[in-house]
């Protein structure tokens, strides 16, 4: 007989073995079973001495085997959750970040500028799960936004959870290369590219190198900044009236060389902003 309390005690020695802080094996802990059992962490710990059924120790096991095989744990449970939404991932969609977070308060506070929302054009490019545009669509109920991206997966899946999050009417998605599928009529851009530069891949952990997509992580270029040289070229020709702004995420110690292109394309009030970590994390610019 395997208790509740036995049961996380395994979990977080196995985990601990895989060279995991004790914070995070504490919360994988809780989230493994709350999705083996239906018991959230106050219910884990009021039946911490009752016994699990067979089948949710049998779930247990398979998702703490795909841990020690250093599979995402979000990609074990098939979701995740960002900004206090429920989000759908799988393997070859780019599992959500707390510091992108950043990027969706600093679009929310350049679209809260416009007194006709329902009339703003907002594109997303790169839209993976669709957390950012997702997360808009919900604190804004009037705006509708254009979402780009070259993976199928990434447009399926997006797709799937706005509905979840009941605002597919309000999310347009678009599959294929953004060059072609950028509208002329944009007002705000927004996109967290791939950022990395390919020479770092050796230095991240194994659950994001060798299980998340590559072609979400690696940017383009030596310095991995490639995408930002071409939003800063092309995006203005595709601005309503030359008119618009951008907002993009960035890799940490990337601002810097981020505004500089920006800048030097022409953009003007080009400016960084924080994330909960106090790491720059957000560059937006003015076009005229």
């Amino acid at each position: 007989m395997t208790t509740f309390a036995a049961a996380k005690k395994m979990i977080f020695n196995r985990l601990g073995a895989l060279g995991i802080a004790d914070h995070e094996a504490r919360r994988e802990c809780e989230l493994i079973i709350l999705h083996a059992t239906g018991c959230d962490t106050a219910q884990q710990v009021l039946r911490a001495t009752e016994a699990l059924a067979q089948s949710q120790e049998q779930v247990i096991e398979e998702i703490v085997a795909k841990r020690e095989a250093r599979v995402p744990l979000q990609y074990c449970i098939g979701h995740t959750w960002f900004m206090g939404l429920r989000f759908d991932v799988e393997p070859g969609v780019l599992i959500p970040r707390a510091d992108t977070e950043a990027l969706v308060h600093k679009a929310s506070q350049l679209i809260a500028l416009s007194d006709n929302q329902a009339d703003l054009n907002v594109v997303d490019v790169g839209i993976g799960s669709g957390a950012i545009a997702i997360s808009l669509l919900k604190a804004h109920p009037a705006l509708k936004i254009v979402g780009v991206d070259i993976s199928e997966t990434a447009c399926r899946i997006s797709s799937q959870n706005a509905v979840l999050n009941g605002v597919s009417d309000r999310l347009r998605i678009e599959c294929g290369d953004w060059h072609e599928l950028l509208p002329d009529d944009i007002d705000v851009f927004l996109s967290n590219p791939p950022y990395i530069p390919s020479f770092q891949a050796s230095q991240l952990q194994p659950e994001v190198g060798i299980y998340e997509p590559k072609e979400a992580l690696f940017g383009k270029e030596d310095d991995g900044l490639g995408f930002y040289r071409d939003f800063a070229r092309l995006v203005p020709r595709r601005f309503r009236t030359g008119k618009g702004c951008i907002a993009v995420e960035v890799g940490d110690g990337q601002s810097g060389s981020v505004c500089a292109i920006f800048e030097e394309a022409g953009w003007l009030q080009v400016q960084v902003d924080l994330d909960m970590a106090r790491s720059p994390r957000v560059v937006t610019a003015r076009m005229s």
